[in-house]
């Protein structure tokens, strides 16, 4: 068999897989194809999260709270809502008079696991942190995640600190 055709087999059979392997979630582990057990995790870390549906996909969603700012878990890679295969934390900043594409490069710039981008229509930046969770990950690797998220979020308040909106006159 040539190289080209083992590539394909190879190919199809991931392609083949994905949704299965989406669903496949060992009970101990957290899997975004397992929406209420990222519930249950965060609860038993002591974060609020209720699951909820988003209204532009229909895929599951998370929203919690950590650090001051409310937050939402999006749920991505999902075959019509379901089986879902990472996740994506997500909070919006709304526009203080300050916000800009260069404020969201400043965060970037020295930012390994979360970005930071603008929205021109409403002047609102964004930051997100995405996380595959195929194959699943362990309480305590899923915990450290969250850890992390948390930490970017507590990052974010002494930045927007550090850049102040300018006073009004």
């Amino acid at each position: 068999m040539g190289s080209k055709a083992i590539a394909a087999l190879v190919m199809a059979t991931a392609l083949a897989s994905a949704p299965a392997a989406a669903a496949d979630c060992p009970s101990a582990l957290i899997c975004a194809s397992n929406p209420a057990g990222v519930v249950a995790s965060l609860q038993a870390q002591g974060f609020k999260a209720a699951l909820g549906r988003s209204d532009n996909t229909g895929n599951p969603k998370i929203t919690s709270a950590a650090a001051g700012y409310d937050y939402t878990i999006f749920f991505y890679g999902c075959d019509k809502g379901e089986n879902c295969n990472s996740l994506g934390f997500s909070v919006t900043f709304s526009d203080d008079g300050t916000n800009s594409p260069q404020l969201a490069n400043e965060w970037n710039k020295d930012k390994r696991f979360s970005v930071m981008s603008f929205d021109e229509s409403d002047k609102s930046l964004m930051m997100t942190y995405d996380v595959s969770t195929v194959g699943g990950l362990n309480q305590v690797n899923f915990a450290d995640v969250v850890d992390w998220w948390q930490t970017m979020l507590g990052q974010a308040r002494v930045f927007f600190d550090a850049h102040p909106a300018p006073k009004k006159k």
